[in-house]
């Protein structure tokens, strides 16, 4: 694919190096995911939605290379096949220019012009095409045919054989076909016929000439997504003497040819039997994937921000009175994942049995918001949810109530196929019902995948876009949002990491495999599975979170290839790894020439290391192996913890075999005069290894040149004695 980057550079308005840089990635297999996550160069220039819109053009590129093959061996057979023609078809992006070429090399051996070609008609053929002036008429010459089948019977028949020879080269001439494409593009118009002319959704559009330049992007999806459900149907229509008078000048040479006439007609029957067809459908697929193109661009970044905010909705209470004698509540998470549902008799004068009970279901849930299904019982359940939900004091908000108002368009999800199986015994009939119309308000993306487009609408732009398009939106941002989360090495089969295209299940189940027979505790660990390419292992390590990692980069969003940039970070700053897996900020501070990689720590490995895993129970500190010794590396910054503090200096665990020692000359830049002027017992703090002596297994350590980790030097009593003696003497 790499012979695309030019033609992605271009369309795109990105560097050449950048491009070949995402096109030998296709190539070799790596997922938009990687290359905007963890390849610099890639990560601080494009979103991810950029990098599946150039992934999609060289997918489209690699299902052209079979047509490509076609093409190249037709020409090599009929011996027309030159490196200029050849470099053009391996380099073409257009399926349109492929088809061009390949059209009349595999012409249709039972078309009206290869029969009459059969028939010896060739010769009068190529002697008109030439429109040279003869001393005979077309039709003289045309008499020396009869008979020489017994289909040509008269003069009429031979000329019209000689017509539909001329008019399928003139149809299958690749520069006409491009010209009059273009044309049609550019000049041509649309013909609406509704199939239901009582369809007020095309009212608009019927008996007009609708030209292609005028329509807007959504217009031409929904039209031609309306006819594709047959609910319309769209003809390209041109201006005919136009057309005609644009075939006219590309064939004919002489206009004084005595068979002007008969051309004519052959550019009339070219265009209406032949061209136009084809031109028709060339234009109308040319329409719907710039449409596409552009309603993408806007989609995409859209729903990715009310995404966003979906992540931080909270829950919602959804009420109905409807039932008889009963009222049901229904409560749900802002990603529409059902957390209670409750139902309570009512009396005869509208009111609820034991108020008690439903204010504590409101206290167990505390919904943000509540919704009351818009019926005729409606003010009866607000009279009573005033009562249930009011706050105990002015200073606390009350809940805001408000009436369900859905789009008439949508449908209720409880019809679905995965709300009847996931609730089905959870949930009566009402119940289902009522849950539906909290996803119709809440209109949760996050569910779409589990119940489909069909139901409910969360872009404007949604109808207008192919059913199997738009799924394929969600799930690249849905995916794209979990993986941020980080993925455990025991959900592995289950996760997002499942539905990248370089893994396979076998591998996948071999990793649930190899960790139920002992626990993968390192990123690395991954390439000891069965089956475990270095493209998998590449695109999927950064993602993956090991809880019980001994390395506690393990445990966080960064990728193994990164792991020696936070080392890097850590000398320059003095700091060790745990500071800065604990306060990731502090890598702004470190300074680089290379710019692509100071943006990249601020843009993505910064957030990286907040997604941490923190250690929070014994099993995370059990996992960890006391280092040996000679593991230890001098010049290292690493954290401990305070275990003694003596008064020649302080010892430190630093998860060693033997404690550090930190002499009091060691403890601060300035002068110490008392250990527990700097530090307290089981303090937490960044010392460096000075020196190991694995004979006498000592370790030496230092806490001086931190830099903003150094520590703070507190007076000692004495000082603080002699500075009150100082203040009571004056």
């Amino acid at each position: 694919m790499i012979e695309f980057a030019k033609q992605v550079s271009e369309k795109w308005n990105i560097s050449a190096s950048l491009s070949e840089l995402i096109c030998d990635g296709f190539q070799k297999g790596d997922t938009p995911y990687y290359l905007a996550e963890y390849r610099p160069e890639v990560a601080v220039e494009l979103p991810i939605a950029v990098v599946w819109e150039i992934f999609d053009f060289l997918k489209g590129m690699e299902e052209l290379v079979s047509k490509k093959k076609r093409v190249l061996n037709a020409l090599k057979k009929a011996n027309l096949l030159v490196p200029s023609l050849e470099k053009r078809v391996n380099l073409s992006s257009d399926a349109f220019d492929l088809d061009d070429m390949l059209l009349p090399l595999r012409p249709n051996p039972r078309s009206r012009g290869q029969l009459a070609a059969k028939k010896g008609l060739d010769p009068l053929a190529d002697l008109i095409a030439r429109q040279e002036e003869q001393s005979r008429t077309i039709e003289e010459l045309a008499e020396e045919y009869i008979g020489r089948d017994p289909s040509l019977k008269t003069v009429g028949d031979v000329l019209q054989g000689v017509k539909d020879v001329l008019a399928e080269r003139l149809a299958y001439d690749d520069t006409i076909r491009s010209m009059v494409r273009d044309f049609a593009y550019e000049d041509g118009y649309f013909e609406v016929t509704p199939k239901n002319r009582q369809d007020p959704r095309f009212s608009q559009y019927v008996q007009k000439e609708l030209r292609l330049s005028e329509l807007t992007k959504e217009e031409i999806l929904i039209l031609l997504a309306a006819e594709e459900d047959k609910s319309i149907r769209c003809k390209l229509g041109v201006q005919i003497f136009r057309i005609t008078e644009v075939l006219r000048h590309h064939f004919i040479q002489n206009p004084d040819f005595s068979g002007f006439d008969l051309l004519c007609e052959i550019i009339d029957d070219s265009w209406q039997r032949l061209l136009e067809p084809i031109i028709e459908r060339d234009v109308k697929i040319r329409l719907l994937q710039e449409a596409w193109d552009w309603i993408a661009s806007r989609i995409v970044p859209e729903i990715e921000k009310k995404f966003a905010e979906e992540e931080k909705r909270g829950s919602l209470c959804i009420v109905d009175a409807s039932p008889v004698k009963q009222m049901l509540f229904l409560v749900v998470s802002g990603h529409g994942d059902l957390l209670g549902a409750t139902s309570e008799k009512c009396a005869a004068d509208g009111t609820i049995g034991s108020y008690d009970r439903i204010r504590q279901f409101f206290l167990r849930h505390r919904p943000s918001e509540i919704i009351v299904v818009d019926n005729e019982n409606a003010a009866e359940a607000e009279a009573v949810l005033a009562r249930i939900v009011a706050p105990p004091s002015e200073t606390e908000p009350s809940t805001p109530i408000s009436r369900s108002v859905t789009d008439p368009a949508d449908r209720n999800p409880c019809d679905s196929e995965w709300v009847m199986k996931k609730f089905e015994t959870l949930l009566d009939a009402d119940m289902r019902k009522l849950y539906g119309i909290a996803l119709m308000c809440l209109k949760p993306i996050s569910l779409i995948p589990c119940i489909g487009v069909d139901f409910y609408s969360v872009h404007p732009l949604q109808r207008a876009v192919q059913r199997d398009r738009f799924a394929a939106i969600i799930d690249r941002i849905l995916t794209d949002a979990a993986l941020h989360k980080g993925v455990m090495v025991r959900d592995i089969v289950d996760s997002p990491v499942a539905r990248m295209s370089c893994m396979t299940g076998e591998v996948l189940q071999s990793v649930r495999t190899l960790d139920g027979q002992e626990p993968i505790v390192s990123k690395n660990g991954l390439l000891k599975v069965p089956g475990m390419t270095e493209v998998m292992f590449r695109n999927i390590a950064g993602f993956i979170m090991t809880p019980a990692g001994e390395d506690i980069r393990d445990r966080s969003l960064v990728h193994p290839d990164h792991y020696g940039w936070l080392d890097e970070a850590g000398e320059q700053i003095s700091v060790s790894l745990d500071t800065l897996m604990t306060d990731p900020e502090m890598l702004r501070s470190f300074a680089t020439d290379d710019f692509v990689r100071k943006i990249y720590i601020e843009k993505k490995l910064i957030p990286q290391l907040r997604a941490s895993i923190r250690p929070s129970g014994p099993s995370v500190q059990k996992s960890k192996r006391k280092l040996k010794l000679a593991e230890l590396k001098e010049g290292s910054i690493i954290s401990g913890k305070v275990t003694n503090i003596t008064p020649f200096g302080v010892f430190i665990n630093i998860n060693a075999v033997c404690d550090g020692l930190v002499h009091i000359s060691q403890l601060a830049d300035e002068y110490v005069e008392s250990p527990e002027q700097v530090v307290a017992l089981h303090d937490k703090v960044d010392v460096r290894i000075l020196k190991v002596d694995s004979k006498k297994r000592r370790i030496s350590l230092s806490m001086k040149n931190l830099g903003k980790r150094a520590p703070r030097v507190r007076p000692s009593q004495g000082q603080l004695n002699t500075l009150a003696e100082h203040f009571k003497n004056r």
